[in-house]
């Protein structure tokens, strides 16, 4: 299956997966793709002067992959073939991102061979019919070879194999050491399998079912020299179609290399063909002919592209509808490349098969999922006013804290008459208005609660070099502020109990360790109860900050590990008038659900709770958001024109011109 060497070199700095929508092809656009079972089996053919998929090299810009897996936080990947673009020597004011004619306003431009670290992590699917011997061989070979490529380019790299014929084998889960994958290569073995097509849609389905991390760039090696099965096709071996493992992609923000054929020995149709993948995913799909070059040379190819990428991140402004595909374009000077993505996400689990290592896959949502276009839960940066607390343990005497997303709300430039509250409706009378930048002095608890196992080791370490100039941000906005310090494994730990002293609280911080606990769930529920055991000041904002990466144990959930469900939690942090920031996941390596999910906790504070993506963005960016929050609120006080404390939910509503934000308190006696 070796044939001609042809310039593959020249092709190639970037081939990682993206907006390069390779092999050439006068078929239907993406859009045009029947449902199997039609009559419509036409065959396509692929000149090699088509413009519908891109050959990787052909342009100066190249979109290797765009992850919106944390939307509305949007990564893009990008190659750039200049001296200065492979050398990683061009900044973000080279770069300019539009989404959909929109400019972008890039917040972070990495290059592996920087300081900064790039997660990648890398599914390879092999087609181990006898055919394919030649590449097995070539592959044995050169994997050490890439591994090392990309670990001397400073890539935290993950590894898995999968391969196929008419039935799917997981021959190595994800791992992040070289030697257990190449390994798992050097154990495949080329047989049978000649009743083409093979089970090439259902491999792809089982990578994305592994779980790809959040803050990983998602990629999808695909080597093959046939065609693939479908559903409907006349056979049992396939549960999926290109249209639908397309939108999988798309939606898990994984980028798709097809090394396969560009003919085959029976017809290619719209429904078999992987190049129709390809092209439907836009700058997420790229596609090598398998026998125009060596392997070894893809491999190189595949080497230069993840080892000379820039990943280029930005938050969108925008909110759009279910499932509609984005157009992203980055341009570099004069050049540029486009891509597409979609808004929404889909969490991919395994159902358990049969053999030892023979996997079906499935595709499943969340239990609930939480987007932006999600209005009952409250996404940092998705309003232009945003409730960052409700306080009524005064009560009737009510005080909110709110957060402005304008230069004139950040400031401190608004006064009372910008702003109009209500209560269920009614129109309340301010008594008290200040902003955390005035001369008058803001009282705030902050209660840090840390998810410290191993997992977390990376944020720790950020926190520690952060949480003094918190502190410092805090005193120069005239905020007088104690902190708190609580870290949570199975078990949950008081580190540092209320204090004022900045430095008492960076000392805590300084002494905090990563490591063990990684069974997840954690105690989570249970570390913001302690918090709240810790008794705030009644006449100071209370906000809780928490911190992890994981789900929650909750009370009954066959483990001994927490006293708490998420409803009883969320009726303590309203009675306490709590503000709650949660940084955490939206996705994990288990499965969400309204038990072990801490955004339904957001949920159900309404106002008072606040939900930031911990995979969004770099942590020292998030610290650097709450920052914001904090030190840039409105104080608004009003006593409630209904003293009687029923116990009641009540829904605070305020406006700041057309803009506003709504959440709940609870009307109860105060203590």
């Amino acid at each position: 299956m070796k044939i001609r060497f042809i310039s593959i070199l020249f092709l190639c700095t970037c081939i990682l997966i993206g907006t390069l929508t390779v092999g050439v092809f006068a078929g239907p656009t993406s859009g045009d793709i029947p449902s199997p079972g039609t009559d419509e089996q036409s065959t396509v053919s692929y000149p090699n002067n088509g413009n519908s998929i891109s050959i990787p090299g052909v342009s100066v810009v190249d979109i290797t992959g765009i992850n919106a897996v944390n939307y509305p936080t949007v990564i893009t990947y990008v190659t750039v073939n200049t001296p200065a673009g492979r050398a990683g020597e061009l900044t973000k004011d080279d770069f300019h991102v539009f989404e959909n004619g929109d400019p972008m306003e890039i917040t972070s431009v990495s290059f592996p061979d920087k300081a900064t670290r790039t997660k990648l992590d890398l599914a390879i699917l092999f087609d181990d019919t006898g055919s394919m011997s030649d590449e097995i061989a070539d592959m044995k070979e050169k994997v050490k070879g890439l591994t090392d490529s990309i670990d001397v380019a400073n890539i935290d790299c993950r590894y898995a194999l999968i391969s196929f014929n008419d039935a799917v084998s997981l021959k190595q889960g994800w791992t992040s050491n070289p030697s257990i994958i190449k390994s798992a290569i050097d154990g495949l073995v080329a047989d049978g399998g000649d009743d083409a097509p093979e089970a090439d849609l259902d491999a792809i389905e089982a990578a994305l079912a592994l779980g790809f991390r959040p803050d990983a760039q998602h990629m999808i090696l695909d080597i093959t020299d046939e065609k693939t099965h479908y559903r409907d096709d006349g056979t049992p071996f396939s549960q999926f179609t290109i249209p639908e493992t397309a939108s999988h992609l798309l939606s898990n923000g994984t980028s798709y290399i097809l090394v396969g054929p560009a003919s085959t020995s029976g017809l290619f149709n719209v429904h078999n063909d992987k190049k129709e993948l390809v092209k439907a995913l836009g700058g997420s799909g790229l596609f090598i002919d398998i026998h125009s070059d060596e392997f070894s040379s893809i491999l190189d190819k595949i080497q230069s592209i993840i080892t000379q990428t820039y990943t280029i991140g930005y938050y969108t402004p925008h909110v759009y509808g279910e499932d509609r595909k984005i157009a992203l374009e980055v341009q570099v000077g004069n050049d540029s490349d486009s891509g597409l993505y979609t808004a929404t996400r889909q969490q991919q689990t395994f159902t358990p098969g049969t053999g030892s290592d023979r996997i079906i896959p499935s595709i499943e949502q969340d239990a609930e999922d939480y987007s932006s276009t999600d209005d009952s839960m409250s996404i940092l940066g998705s309003k232009v006013v945003d409730i960052t607390g409700i306080n009524g343990v005064n009560f009737p005497y009510v005080i909110t804290y709110v957060t402005v997303n304008t230069t004139k709300g950040r400031s401190g430039g608004l006064g009372k008459d910008d702003f109009q509250v209500y209560e269920d409706g009614k129109l309340m009378n301010i008594t008290e208005f200040s902003f955390t930048g005035d001369s008058s002095q803001s009282k705030l608890d902050l209660a840090i609660v840390f998810d410290d196992t191993g997992s977390m080791r990376d944020e720790i370490n950020d926190l520690k070099e952060k949480v003094l100039e918190l502190t410092d941000r805090i005193a120069t906005a005239n905020i007088d502020c104690r902190y708190a310090l609580i870290t949570f494994k199975d078990s949950v730990t008081v580190k540092q109990d209320w204090t004022s002293d900045p430095a008492a609280i960076k000392e805590a911080i300084d002494g905090l360790n990563a490591s063990e606990g990684f069974d997840a769930p954690e105690a989570n529920l249970d570390a913001i109860e302690a918090a709240l055991g810790l008794r705030f000041r009644s006449d100071a904002q209370h906000m809780i900050l928490d911190i992890t990466d994981d789900m929650t144990h909750y009370r009954n959930d066959g483990t001994p590990f927490s006293k708490y469900t998420i409803p009883e939690t969320a009726g303590n942090l309203l009675n306490n008038g709590t503000s709650f920031i949660l940084v955490g996941p939206t996705m994990v390596s288990g499965s969400f659900n309204q038990d072990n999910d801490k955004r339904e906790l957001v949920k159900a504070l309404g106002g008072s709770g606040l939900f930031i993506d911990v995979h969004g963005n770099e942590f020292i960016k998030i610290l650097d958001s709450i920052q914001g929050i904090i030190t840039q609120t409105y104080t608004i006080g009003y006593y409630t024109p209904d003293p009687n404390p029923d116990g009641v939910k009540r829904t605070v509503e305020i406006h700041v011109g057309s803009d506003s934000d709504s959440g709940q308190y609870i009307a109860a006696a105060s203590e």
